[in-house]
């Protein structure tokens, strides 16, 4: 059978501020692993390839049945951790995005809203939502989760601290929570009371392998 070449298209990854032919004339160096916002899947991504690494790992080495993303933004991080809900059918997987037609929808500046809502309509471990992370509907929809799953969560949204804070509180023991954007947007001053008050603690050594990926990453687990 022939395909109808008309279904390409060069709408997706036209956006100029992502890198393109980046390695045209030269090598690839091993170091370009820990750069963030790169090219992942034909998209852009907030993170660095490293990172992927380190989630795969992450993920597997703990064995979780429930794993949240806070922040979904272009959605190219949303799209690996969907696949692999649906590719081990080992957990749930809930990400959630309060304005997907900034970038999750739009595809000229490498959204891909337009897949993973495809990959939400054939499998039952894929779950998107497009709402505030601080509403009360929110909230529940997680806590009650939570109370019956073994839970991660990664805040990368709008306000790391305030999703820590709000969530890290209604972790069960041995549940991990991660922030991105470490040092930069979200530091430890911002979270340290409710840590010490909820018993949360900086996750070793996943959060040293964080570091030294450059990652931007740092995880914590409640005792």
């Amino acid at each position: 059978m022939k395909y109808n070449k008309d279904i390409l298209t060069t709408i997706h990854g036209s956006y100029p501020g992502i890198d393109i032919q980046v390695y045209t004339d030269r090598v690839i160096p091993l170091e370009d692993m820990k750069i963030i916002n790169r090219r992942f899947m034909g998209a852009g991504i907030s993170q660095n390839y490293a990172s992927i690494y380190w989630q795969e790992y992450y993920i597997e080495s703990n064995r979780f049945e429930y794993v949240v993303e806070i922040g979904s933004q272009k959605g190219s991080l949303t799209t690996y951790l969907a696949n692999m809900a649906a590719i081990t059918e080992s957990y749930v997987f809930d990400t959630f995005e309060k304005f997907p037609h900034q970038d999750w929808y739009n595809r000229p500046v490498e959204g891909v809203g337009h897949w993973v809502d495809k990959l939400n309509e054939i499998s039952s471990y894929i779950n998107v939502h497009h709402g505030d992370i601080f509403d009360k509907r929110s909230f529940d929809h997680i806590k009650e989760n939570v109370e019956q799953f073994k839970t991660y969560m990664f805040c990368d949204g709008g306000d790391k601290a305030a999703e820590f804070n709000m969530y890290a509180p209604i972790l069960k023991s041995g549940d991990k929570i991660a922030v991105h954007d470490w040092g930069m947007e979200i530091t430890m001053d911002q979270i340290q009371e409710t840590c010490d008050k909820h018993g949360l603690v900086i996750d070793e050594p996943f959060a040293q392998s964080a570091t030294d990926l450059e990652t931007w990453i740092m995880p914590f687990k409640k005792l």
